[in-house]
């Protein structure tokens, strides 16, 4: 990771994430500056998803341009007013249900678009996260990707990431950012990614307490009342969702996310005994629980 930036001259700080960090410019407009020069792709990504949803500004800021800060690629964008979900939900557990139901609403928005031709194939994708997660053991790599070349491509416009702390604005008018990830794709493989993010992800270490206490009993409602009112208002219901998941588990492995390790295996073994596949053992790469 490169070292944070000193704030350049008319930029103020915003955030900082694992990947870039955000500054809001004197025009006010808000710059993300990637963390590593070599992340011009996911700039480009982004910028590519929100002019596909430049006359759908309730599902994404407004794009303004590229740029570098400091030799690193940029983003700029309108800012969007309004905490992001995770913190509305941290301070407000019992809106759990309205929080499902503001996310399964806007994906479903989202999916309603075709992909610009410039995004990269979802497919290819996940095959290079599966192939180069050192961390996941073979044999199920190997199931993760005889799945993923049975199941069916998309065109649709997907987010690659799209969990509550990625919607800004109000429950009625939710704002989707980070795109860094977005691609052409099925539907289905990006709602297994949020069922996989709501029901196993790692929460960030300043959570409140009271969010603590919801993860413990609240998130099967959340993920539940989410994919309920994605089905009512997605276009396409989400098919093929069981290997959906299974595939989106095992490239998560790539993220190299040690504390998951063992959530996202046993999910993986589960989902093979219960669908007969079997075992495969290799003797030149390991990983947790081989």
């Amino acid at each position: 990771m490169t070292d944070e930036l000193a704030a350049p001259p008319g930029l103020t700080p915003l955030a900082r994430g694992r990947e870039a960090e955000v500054f809001v410019r004197a025009d006010g407009n808000v710059v993300k500056v990637m963390r590593s020069p070599s992340q011009k792709d996911r700039v480009q990504r982004e910028a590519a998803a929100l002019q596909a949803l430049a006359d759908h500004q309730h599902l994404a800021p407004a794009f303004v341009e590229t740029t570098e800060v400091a030799g690193r690629p940029a983003l700029v964008s309108r800012r969007v007013s309004g905490d992001d979900l995770l913190s509305r939900l941290s301070r407000k557990p019992w809106l759990v249900l309205q929080v499902a139901s503001t996310l399964g609403r806007a994906h479903a928005a989202m999916h309603g678009h075709r992909a610009p031709d410039t995004l990269p194939d979802l497919h290819d994708e996940l095959a290079r996260r599966i192939e180069s997660a050192a961390a996941l053991p073979q044999a199920l790599a190997a199931d993760a990707l005889d799945r993923l070349r049975m199941l069916p491509a998309g065109d649709r416009l997907c987010h690659g990431d799209y969990h509550p702390q990625n919607v800004l604005g109000t429950l009625k008018a939710p704002v989707i950012i980070d795109w860094g990830d977005a691609s052409r794709g099925a539907p289905s493989a990006d709602v297994a990614r949020t069922l996989l993010l709501l029901r196993m992800a790692e929460l960030p270490p300043d959570i409140s307490a009271a969010m603590q206490s919801l993860t413990a009993v609240g998130r099967g409602m959340l993920a539940r009342r989410y994919l309920a009112v994605y089905r009512r208002r997605a276009v396409e219901k989400p098919p093929q969702l069981h290997d959906w998941m299974f595939v989106r588990a095992a490239a998560r492995f790539n993220e190299e996310l040690e504390a998951e390790y063992p959530r996202l295996l046993r999910l993986l073994e589960e989902s093979r005994w219960s669908h007969g596949y079997q075992v495969r053992k290799s003797p030149d790469r390991g990983g947790p629980g081989e």
